[in-house]
């Protein structure tokens, strides 16, 4: 149908507007206008508004402000509602009017259908999302600020956390290893606690059926470190040459363990009472188990009683046997404790077995000395409160680092007894205390460049000296020195090992003569002769029996072509 063309009346369809556009002539109407809207009078506002007794709802002539703002039951324009009530109010009394097209709207959704539709298309990709990513508030991307990638967190609080200050699940991966490897079959509850490491009771049962060994696992405290003081063991130690590594506390650790595993090696080796070791891996260290058969460890000497059977005191000999190990450590193993107690011996049936020597210097450390001579103020201090007759401090250093002694057993017990015997009486307790109090505070050098005065030192008697156990007695001399040495205190009617350190050191000087210079320029004229000439006549002898050039390359092509 043409645009132009008329409609005619009533033929127009429902969705067809109700007017239709005709060229040069405007808009024609295409259903007729009713005779009642065509012929009424023009009317005012007021008589749109009404009364409706079914809402209890009353209008008055002045509109509501929420209703002219489109307010609470107002969803649309103020015109066409009061379009559409006028339309409806003459379709009510009975006048033919057309009612207003209704705008019919998409009906929403069903929201309880739409949820378990989009439940049942994400299930399928449930087991591809992941649900460990954890984003921070402050740092929305933990990843690339350019791609805004999101990278994984693997590690969480709960990996990091601590049971008894040690066990975290990093140990717990060690020790389930350890025990797949065959080191213990069994762990079992804490032995003791303290500032650095734990001690846990272990059991071993071996493949043929045997008794079931006992086990000491030590697990040094990573997380949580209650031994801060640990600066002054490290500082100058070789194993730290780095120092210590504050901002890595299992490195640290790791360095300290592995300390400790060494130091019990060299003291095994030695023969000093101890836990053997047996396994170190990172923190954790398996080792021997001191205690019975039933698995109850040895006391410590705090806690030891000891019987008194006879008249004499029964710490005595321990006191004895502990310094003859003190002397063994220090000569044998090179090894100073820096922490030696009765809190770090045990005791069992007259014997005393030294244990935690992670903490132990050697003597290069600068403060080895000083880490002994605290060592020895512990213990005497112990053995005081037993009733023990104790040596003084002095005299207990110069046994330990002397150079000359015995190391083994029944020589140390006698030695230990000369010193009883000759030790100097001492009437005033006060004399005694002060000695023994600047000793304990004395500066000792280790070597002679730290020696602050030499003259006056020389001047000195040498058994005044504080480190005149760690002289050496003797000097070593070369033998053509020695024997002038020799036939010069013959002549003078002495001899070499004479007592007199003044008359030794005037005839050691000649070990510092410049001998004869050295160099070729230096050699006599017929020496260089004659060895040249016998240079000369070693050469010619080894030419005579070189094989030709010419006979060496026929022996190497014949060779080759057998080989081929």
């Amino acid at each position: 149908m043409s645009s132009s063309e008329p409609v005619a009346p009533g033929s127009a369809a429902p969705h067809q507007p109700p007017y239709t556009y005709q060229p040069n002539q405007g808009y024609a109407t295409t259903e007729p206008i009713p005779t009642e809207l065509a012929n009424a009078a023009p009317r005012g506002i007021d008589e749109y508004l009404w009364e409706d007794s079914d809402d209890d709802v009353a209008y008055s002539d002045e509109l509501d402000d929420d209703y002219l703002e489109g307010g609470e039951g107002n969803s649309g324009d103020i015109t066409k509602q009061v379009n559409r009530q006028r339309q409806l109010q003459g379709a009510n009394n009975g006048a033919p009017t057309a009612l207003p097209r209704s705008n019919a709207q998409k009906p929403k959704a069903n929201n309880s259908n739409h949820l378990d539709d989009l439940d049942s298309e994400l299930a399928k990709h449930a087991r591809k999302l992941k649900t460990d990513l954890i984003i921070d508030d402050d740092d929305f991307w933990n990843g690339d600020d350019r791609t805004g990638e999101v990278k994984d967190k693997d590690k969480d609080k709960a990996d990091r956390a601590t049971n008894e200050l040690v066990m975290d699940q990093r140990t717990r991966m060690i020790l389930l290893k350890m025990i797949s490897r065959g080191i213990v079959s069994e762990v079992h509850g804490a032995i003791s606690t303290g500032k650095e490491a734990n001690v846990y009771g272990a059991v071993l049962d071996p493949l043929d059926g045997t008794r079931p060994l006992h086990r000491a696992i030590k697990i040094y405290k990573t997380a949580i470190l209650v031994f801060k003081d640990r600066e002054r063991y490290i500082t100058g130690e070789h194993r730290f040459k780095r120092g210590a590594n504050k901002k890595n506390n299992r490195e640290m650790v790791k360095q300290w363990a592995e300390k400790e595993f060494r130091n019990l090696k060299r003291l095994h080796a030695a023969g000093i009472p101890c836990p053997e070791p047996l396994e170190l891996k990172s923190h954790v260290l398996v080792m021997e188990f001191l205690g019975n058969k039933r698995g109850y460890a040895y006391p410590r000497l705090r806690d030891a009683t000891l019987s008194d059977e006879g008249t004499e005191n029964p710490w005595r000999p321990v006191y004895i046997q502990l310094l003859g190990i003190m002397r063994r450590l220090f000569r044998v193993c090179n090894l100073v404790h820096a922490d030696l107690s009765e809190y770090n011996i045990l005791y069992d049936k007259n014997k005393l077995y030294i244990i935690d020597v992670s903490q132990s210097v050697e003597h290069e450390h600068p403060r080895a000395l000083e880490f002994l001579r605290m060592d020895i103020k512990n213990v005497g201090d112990f053995f005081r409160r037993k009733g023990v007759d104790t040596l003084q401090d002095r005299a207990i250093f110069d046994f330990i680092t002397a150079i000359d002694g015995p190391v083994e057993e029944p020589e140390l017990f006698e030695a230990i007894e000369r010193l009883y015997e000759t030790r100097p009486s001492i009437q005033d307790a006060a004399t005694e205390e002060v000695d023994v109090e600047v000793f304990r505070n004395q500066f000792i050098p280790r070597t002679l460049d730290e020696v602050y005065d030499m003259e006056r030192d020389a001047k000195m008697p040498v058994e005044q000296l504080v480190y005149n156990s760690m002289l050496a007695n003797t000097v070593s001399v070369k033998p053509e020195a020695a024997e002038e040495g020799s036939e010069e205190d013959s002549e003078d009617g002495t001899t070499a090992d004479g007592d007199d350190r003044s008359e030794s050191s005037e005839i050691d000087q000649s070990i510092f003569d410049k001998g004869p210079p050295r160099g070729k320029k230096h050699e006599d004229k017929d020496e260089k002769r004659q060895h040249k000439q016998t240079v000369k006549e070693e050469k010619r002898a080894k030419r005579a029996e070189k094989i030709p050039k010419a006979k060496k390359k026929r022996i190497i092509a014949t060779t080759t072509k057998k080989r081929k």
